[in-house]
């Protein structure tokens, strides 16, 4: 009995995952991101680089503290006799340099400290090498936030623009059929030619074909999202859709102020050039001396079990300085400092391009903005003319006054219109969040 209702609340826990699994998920902008942040491979990977960083900052500050070692030695020796021989002075008969066994034991215990006091400036620029490199994975992990909550906002707008053209694809189907339909009942009263027909069973065969493209831009968008999103690409999800166009007031020369202050890929350059530059002085330490204090207190005697008397008898304690003046390493000093000074160039190079680079990002993303501002506006004046243009050549069409080529055009132009429309509204949407991303200041 016990096993019976084992095996059912198995098969009820399994019936309830499968459930979940099959559930569809209704999600915000807001909650992808948050998703995104949490479980995107990415984020994930490059917030443990950026804990690593935080450790080596600990390492080079460890530098500055003495090293105290401990040690406790038992050593057991057994030398054998010898196979040289010697001349015996008293019988002048060769006789063996050590005859017998030569047995001895030892035993210590101790304390060593060393205190570096000056390395020629090595560990003190280390320590601020480290420091920057934090900086600069601090500015790189927002970096990647940033691109991956862009990206995110990209394809969720890209999987609405896919399912709004998907359903102007089903109706422009049901428009096709419908045309369709009535070239065929004006066709059989003989107020339309053959060709109407026809031409109106072409064109709802190549809306079909239209439509199973935009069936599988719908698809492949919520795919998209998914994997960005961390989860598997079959995964049903439903996005919830806001129609409020954004309004993105900022002049450019205010757009690239922030951007020169606020992007986190410049700010991570910079800091990557401090990085190298406490390098280049690392090296250049290497040339300089070196100077130390140590000490210590030892313990030895035969027998280890009297070691009691660590502190009364067979003690040795001791403190000096140590200078160590550096002469020749094989000039690895040099290739050092000649490679220290080439990555602090390389830096400076990589932090000007950047500079370029982030330039050119908000120049473009801002007039993208601007662009799909204007082409809401114009694209909804089409929307209206076309929709106009499509009524009028119906009733002609119905009272025999006009072509079905005419009406098709009209087809054809209103849901061009309607597509060009719901585009450029998440167009505007996507810019607005990639002008933000350029400038540095793009929200969870």
């Amino acid at each position: 009995m016990k096993r019976c209702v084992f095996f059912l609340a198995v098969l009820l826990a399994a019936g309830l995952a499968f459930a979940q699994e099959g559930e569809i998920k209704t999600l915000t902008i807001d909650e992808c991101v948050q998703i995104a942040m949490d479980r995107n491979p990415t984020v994930v990977m490059e917030e443990f680089l950026n804990k690593k960083a935080k450790w080596d900052v600990w390492l080079a500050g460890s530098r500055f503290l003495p090293n105290i070692s401990g040690n406790i030695e038992y050593f057991h020796s057994v030398i054998g006799p010898s196979s040289q021989l010697r001349i015996d002075p008293q019988t002048g008969i060769p006789v063996p340099a050590q005859p017998f066994e030569i047995i001895s034991w030892y035993s210590s215990a101790g304390v060593r400290a060393t205190q570096p006091i000056f390395t020629g400036g090595y560990n003190a620029f280390n320590y601020l090498q480290s420091r920057s490199l934090k900086k600069s994975a601090d500015f790189n992990f927002e970096d990647t936030k940033q691109i991956t909550i862009l990206l995110v906002k990209e394809r969720y707008y890209n999987l609405l623009k896919t399912e709004k053209l998907l359903e102007v694809a089903q109706e422009t189907v049901r428009s096709s059929d419908e045309s369709y339909k009535r070239a065929q009942v004006l066709y059989e009263v003989g107020k339309a030619p053959k060709s109407d027909v026809l031409q109106a069973k072409v064109q709802v065969e190549t809306d079909r074909l239209s439509l199973i493209e935009a069936e599988n831009n719908f698809s492949v968008a919520q795919a998209s999202l998914n994997h960005v999103l961390g989860f598997n690409v079959d995964t049903e999800i439903k996005v919830v859709d806001n129609l409020d166009v954004p309004e993105m007031e900022v002049s450019y020369e205010d757009a690239m102020q922030n951007a020169l202050q606020d992007h986190p890929s410049l700010n991570k350059r910079f800091y990557d050039l401090r990085a190298a530059r406490a390098g280049m002085f690392m090296a250049i330490s290497n040339h300089l001396p070196s100077f130390y204090w140590y000490g210590g207190y030892t313990w030895r005697n035969k027998r280890f079990d009297q070691i009691k008397d660590f502190f009364d008898l067979d003690y040795n304690y001791y403190t000096g300085v140590q200078l160590s003046i550096p002469i020749f390493q094989g000039g690895s000093r040099i290739y050092t400092t000649s490679k220290a000074s080439l990555d602090h160039k390389s830096s400076r190079e990589a932090l000007n391009q950047t500079q370029k680079d982030v330039a050119l990002e908000v120049k473009q993303a801002y007039f993208l903005v601007q662009q799909a501002k204007r082409k809401i506006t114009v694209t909804q004046d089409a929307i209206e003319a076309a929709e106009e243009d499509l009524r009028l050549n119906r009733e002609k069409y119905s009272l025999g006054a006009g072509t079905m080529l005419d009406l098709i055009v009209a087809q054809v132009s209103y849901t061009t219109a309607q597509s060009d429309h719901i585009s450029s509204l998440y167009d505007y949407k996507y810019y607005i969040a990639r002008l933000r991303k350029a400038m540095g200041k793009l929200e969870k």
